[in-house]
């Protein structure tokens, strides 16, 4: 079988009913060719579960990446799985997330090289979240302005996204005023890149991980553009018990700062974590050796 061109990377934490309808979503995709490969923060036996259930729907096989819980280590999960991908072009979402059946063609059609690219979420209260059930993301009316209006939406100016005529929107991201930035839940880049800066930075916890990634990827000279418009993600809601202002901080004095030319490759990144698989593959090795 050859190898998709495409990965799609879904991290994700102890949320598989939500994990379950991000992977409804990715099962149809207009873009079929891609391998899927699920980064698990040290979820329960529930999330595999839910992968093992969805399997038969994806052309490609699916990876699912686990890593035991040792708190919020996401960077060092997404890390592990870009290992794992041997696929030219990378796309980052959350588990919490359902994506437009053309979310993935959207990425793939404005992907250019010395580009990574910014897409944003729409994000629905708990309520309507409750009401994003599996037969509305089978008849796509969950990706309808006028379904989430009426199910409790209200009016948001996001929600346009879903309503102006396509061209307007293709004409919107490539004028968008917005600051554009990395954005985990909804992000794209090359292979290459990501290995030029060393991928993610493992010293990460929870805040500041994905400005640090991207700020570092336009120090390597990389440049943002934007498919807000077009790639659109619909971000179910969840309480976050993870955060703390005390690591936020700390986090954010890890951050790299935006400086052409500056700082770009992670202190503690992919080649870091092949070393430490390395070293420990050698010491099992050695242990087994002794043994016989």
């Amino acid at each position: 079988m050859d190898m998709p061109k495409t990965a799609v990377i879904v991290s994700t934490y102890m949320q598989p009913g939500l994990l379950d309808r991000c992977l409804q979503a990715l099962a149809r995709q207009s873009l079929p060719d891609f391998e899927l490969l699920i980064a698990d923060d040290g979820s329960d036996q529930r999330t595999a579960q839910v992968i093992e259930r969805h399997r038969a729907g994806f052309k490609q096989p699916v990876q699912h990446i686990w890593q035991a819980d040792e708190g919020f280590r996401k960077t060092r999960i997404l890390n592990r799985a870009v290992l794992a991908t041997r696929a030219a072009y990378l796309v980052f979402i959350d588990g919490d997330c359902v994506v437009h059946p053309d979310f993935l063609s959207e990425h793939m059609a404005a992907a250019q090289p010395g580009v990574f690219l910014n897409g944003s979420l729409i994000r629905l209260s708990g309520a309507l979240s409750d009401r994003v059930t599996p037969a509305a993301i089978a008849s796509g009316e969950v990706f309808r302005a006028g379904w989430l209006l009426r199910n409790g939406g209200g009016l948001n100016r996001r929600f346009l996204r879903l309503s102006l005529p396509y061209r307007l929107r293709c004409w919107l991201n490539r004028h968008s005023p917005t600051e554009l930035y990395w954005l985990g839940s909804n992000s794209s880049c090359h292979r290459s890149d990501l290995l030029a800066v060393n991928g993610f930075d493992n010293r990460f916890t929870y805040g500041f991980e994905d400005g640090d990634f991207g700020n570092r990827l336009q120090n390597y000279g990389v440049a943002v553009h934007t498919v807000r418009w077009t790639a659109v993600a619909l971000h179910l809601w969840h309480g976050r018990p993870w955060s703390s202002a005390e690591i936020m901080e700390r986090n954010r004095a890890l951050m790299a700062p935006l400086a052409a030319g500056g700082h770009y490759r992670a202190i503690d990144g992919l080649a870091e974590l092949q070393q430490a698989r390395g070293d420990q593959q050698s010491d099992q090795r050695a242990v087994t050796k002794q043994l016989g």
